[in-house]
């Protein structure tokens, strides 16, 4: 358990914490956004929460825990929480094919949860699983999307259970593009 997280380490910095499933990635976001809010920085803070939809019956089939944490907000009323539902590729698809289209779609509406904060301006930016975008986008690409933010703080994918088709090669690979980014803090 996370009692309390010092802000200052986390505030003009990018941070990316990575991990397998189920390994508290969101958890950790989640107190270093609670420890923001205790020092009065709601009103800069916006959440980009990419986690996706898996119905239980599937993470079960499929013998999964903790796949699609949420990143929810505490109950303030400054802070931008925004959230499209995605598809969750690798356990929803078929084949390759079918997710890596799927990943294509969610990148779209991704983008648009990106135009969004822009647009709003806020300069704190929490990301849950970044590597959703990454199924089917670029990390340069992502970077330039991210780039406004001063103080960033991301989660992400970087394991095995999920298995190794061509979307999970892709994801891993962009992941480690993304890292060269995150020079200042990544955690795993």
């Amino acid at each position: 358990m996370i009692d309390r997280l010092d802000p200052a380490k986390y505030l003009g910095k990018w941070t990316l914490i990575l991990g397998e499933v189920n390994t508290g990635k969101t958890s950790l976001c989640r107190a270093i956004l609670g420890e923001m809010c205790k020092y009065g920085l709601e009103d800069r803070i916006a959440i980009v929460d990419l986690a996706p939809e898996v119905p239980e019956t599937m993470a079960k089939d499929r013998e999964i825990k903790g796949i699609g944490g949420r990143l929810v907000p505490p109950d303030r009323d400054n802070l931008v929480y925004l959230r499209v539902p995605l598809a969750a590729p690798r356990l929803s698809s078929k084949g390759e094919r079918e997710a890596l289209e799927k990943a294509r779609l969610n990148a779209l509406k991704i983008g648009t949860l990106f135009e969004e904060w822009n647009r709003l301006g806020r300069d704190i930016l929490f990301v849950n699983d970044i590597s959703v975008f990454l199924q089917a986008e670029r990390a340069e690409s992502v970077v330039k999307l991210l780039n406004k933010a001063q103080t960033l703080v991301a989660n992400g994918y970087y394991g095995n259970k999920l298995g190794a088709g061509e979307l999970s090669q892709r994801e891993r690979r962009q992941m480690d593009l993304l890292k060269l980014y995150f020079h200042q803090i990544t955690i795993t």
